[in-house]
């Protein structure tokens, strides 16, 4: 039973790795709208809208596109919820989907972007913090001390300790699933504030976003910058 233990122990926690999406544009020809360039990445990887991503992906088609924002959703729902747990391919789709609807959910205003030199621009945008995976965080731990009262008292009885083993998984799984649900329809937001992205170009000419300017937009909208991993 530690082997479930300690799952139980990795599950009441959610770790902070995130994927950024990122596309790349030449900077060659009609000036270059920086501004414009990162509302098209915060579109697709918030809500899965490529009508603006497709003006500054470089080769890349509609299905690429769509199939680069849902790997990303698949790798958010690995590393940040289900973990180590193993689960059905249909539980996992389910909180792919409900990931995505909480995504969309995200509040931000990309405002006017400013040069600060050749090939590079500041963009502020302005985000309202969702607390939906805090609350979900405090409701897995709570979830989580009940399931850990429920083995001590001998609750979860199978003819085998692997059946035994699958109830106390499946029971996390979906209490989980729930949970999320509910911090989702629950959710609030907090109050305005602003998060620099530098725009830059590589040695090809290539217009990308700083990876870590990204990385703290994104934990910060989502609050995962206040969950310890």
């Amino acid at each position: 039973m530690k082997m479930v233990m300690n799952k139980r122990k990795k599950w009441g926690k959610l770790c902070v790795l995130i994927v950024v999406l990122m596309l790349t544009v030449t900077g060659c020809g009609k000036k270059f709208d920086a501004a414009g360039y990162v509302q098209a990445v915060l579109d697709l990887t918030f809500q899965g809208d490529i009508t603006q991503a497709k003006k500054y992906s470089k080769d890349a088609t509609e299905e690429s596109l769509m199939q680069m924002y849902r790997d990303s959703i698949d790798q958010f729902v690995s590393s940040n919820i289900t973990n180590e747990i193993e689960m059905s391919d249909t539980k996992t789709s389910q909180f792919a989907e409900l990931v995505s609807k909480i995504f969309t959910t995200m509040r931000y205003n990309v405002k006017e972007a400013k040069k600060t030199g050749k090939g590079e621009y500041e963009v502020t945008v302005e985000i309202h913090p969702s607390d939906v995976f805090v609350d979900f965080q405090q409701l897995l731990t709570e979830d989580s001390l009940k399931v850990a009262q429920k083995i001590k008292n001998g609750e979860y009885e199978g003819a085998s300790e692997e059946e035994t083993t699958q109830q106390i998984l499946n029971d996390i799984v979906n209490h989980a699933y729930e949970l999320l649900e509910v911090a989702y329809m629950d959710s609030q937001y907090g109050e305005k504030k602003s998060v620099v992205l530098h725009v830059k170009q590589d040695k090809d000419k290539e217009y990308y976003i700083d990876e870590d300017d990204m990385d703290q937009l994104i934990r910060k909208i989502l609050r995962l910058d206040e969950i310890q991993g």
